[in-house]
C-alpha cells in the first residue's frame, strides 16, 4: 500500500474536513441515526461505566458521546469537522468538545479509561498514526474501540452502490486520493494493526445494521445529500450515468422493500484492543 505524499495527505484533509462540515446537518439526521446502531455494543466491549473517561474520536454529531454521557461516563470528544462539532456541542452540553486531529490528540498521555472511533478510521490519511495516539492518551489496562464498514461482498448497501457505480459509471472521478475505504473491513488487518501499536487481548466482532430509506427512489439523493467521499462519486456522475446508477440503484433495493418502506442491510467490524497495565 503505497503511502500519501505530503500533497495527498493536506488535499485528502481539506476534502474530508470541508466535505463533513458541509454535510453535518444532514449526516446527523440521516447517516449518523444509522450509525449510533452499533453505539451500545461499543460502548459494551470498553465496558464504559459511570464515571470513567472516555474520548470519543472523529466524533461527528455526537451520538456516541451522548450516549456515553446517558451511561454516567464523563465524556471528551473530538472532531475536525467544524458544523459536526458545533452540533455535538449542542448535543452534549456537559462534554467537552474540541476542534481537534485524530493524528495529533491535544491530551497527556495516559489520561482516558476507554477510547472509541465509530466509523472515523477511514477518514483519516494516516491509519497507525492516530490508533498510536489513541494508544498514547489511554490509561494502563484502558480499552480501544473502532469501527469500519466491511467490504461491498459482504455489505449489502456498498455492494448495492458501489456495484452500480462500477457497472454504470466511473469510479475514478476527480477527488483527492486517500486510503484504501475497506482497508480495515478484514478482521485479520484490524488485529494486525492494533497489535503493532502496542495493544493485546485484540477481539474483532461483525455487527449489523440497517440503513431505512422510504423508497428506493430516495436512495441515491439522501446518500448524495449527507455523505461526502460516496456521496460526491455519485455527483459527479454525467446526467446519463446518474440516470443509469439511480434506476440501477431503485431496481437492487426492491429486494429490500418491507411494510415500513425499504431496509438495506449494512455491517462493520468492531476492534477492540487493550492497553498493557
Amino acid at each position: 500500500m503505497k503511502p500519501l505524499s505530503a500533497k495527498e495527505v493536506e488535499a485528502f484533509k481539506k476534502f474530508e474536513r470541508e466535505g463533513f462540515s458541509r454535510v453535518a446537518h444532514r449526516y446527523d439526521q440521516g447517516p449518523a441515526t444509522i450509525t449510533a446502531q452499533v453505539n451500545d455494543a461499543i460502548l459494551d466491549a470498553l465496558q464504559l461505566g459511570p464515571g470513567m473517561s472516555l474520548l470519543d474520536i472523529a466524533c461527528g454529531p455526537g451520538w456516541l458521546t451522548a450516549a456515553a454521557v446517558k451511561r454516567g461516563a464523563i465524556a471528551t470528544a473530538v472532531d475536525f469537522a467544524e458544523n459536526m462539532v458545533a452540533i455535538a456541542r449542542q448535543r452534549c452540553p456537559t462534554a467537552d468538545v474540541q476542534n481537534a486531529d485524530a493524528e495529533n490528540l491535544p491530551f497527556d498521555g495516559s489520561c482516558f479509561d476507554a477510547v472509541a472511533c465509530n466509523l472515523g478510521i477511514l477518514h483519516l490519511p494516516d491509519p497507525e498514526r492516530a490508533i498510536a495516539e489513541a494508544h498514547r492518551v489511554l490509561k494502563p489496562g484502558g480499552s480501544y474501540a473502532f469501527t469500519c464498514w466491511t467490504p461491498p461482498t459482504r455489505n449489502p448497501f456498498f455492494g448495492l452502490v458501489l456495484g452500480s457505480v462500477q457497472k454504470h459509471g466511473n469510479m475514478n472521478v476527480n477527488l483527492p486520493a486517500g486510503p484504501p475505504l475497506f482497508r480495515f473491513g478484514e478482521a485479520t488487518e484490524c488485529e494486525t494493526v492494533l497489535r503493532a501499536t502496542g495493544f493485546r487481548s485484540v477481539s474483532i466482532t461483525e455487527l449489523p445494521m440497517v440503513w431505512p430509506f422510504a423508497t428506493p427512489r430516495d436512495i441515491v439523493p439522501k446518500v448524495i445529500a449527507s455523505t461526502a467521499r460516496i456521496g460526491s462519486i455519485l455527483a459527479m456522475q454525467t446526467p446519463e450515468q446518474r440516470e443509469n446508477i439511480e434506476n440501477a440503484i431503485a431496481e437492487g433495493a426492491r429486494k429490500y422493500v418491507t411494510a415500513q418502506g425499504v431496509e438495506v442491510p449494512m455491517a462493520v467490524l468492531l476492534a477492540v484492543g487493550h492497553k498493557a497495565d
